[in-house]
């Protein structure tokens, strides 16, 4: 997988804009897409900012082979909290996320309160 294809599946996967990931790098749509498609080699600055971005390391972002089976993780608070999430193709109200979360939170409650009484 290319870095282009491969910045492009970890943007998707978080349900970011082409847009969304350029203002956050301080470059343009424009820019950020050339490096998507693989027409521009980015730069140190923009695969720094991209791993933060994306909570990887620049390892896996450029497949250097000790990164390999690198799983790139996501904060279940922070992406409720905070995050663009769909469903259904509709994206959720910050309501609905808020009401996920504490149902998580219950559930996670619950299933200690279970564990401890074993």
């Amino acid at each position: 997988m290319s870095f282009g294809e491969k910045i492009r599946e970890l943007r998707l996967h978080q349900e970011f804009l082409q847009s969304d990931i350029a203002k956050q790098l301080g470059i343009t749509q424009s820019q950020y897409s050339k490096i998507e498609r693989g027409a521009v080699e980015p730069s140190m600055d923009v695969i720094r900012g991209l791993a933060r971005i994306f909570n990887v390391s620049a390892d896996y972002l450029l497949e250097i082979e000790t990164a390999l089976d690198y799983e790139p993780t996501f904060d279940l608070k922070q992406l409720l909290l905070h995050g663009r999430i769909t469903m259904e193709g509709k994206f959720l109200s910050r309501e609905e996320r808020d009401a996920i979360y504490d149902m998580v939170r219950i559930f996670i409650r619950f299933q200690k309160k279970k564990e401890y009484q074993r």
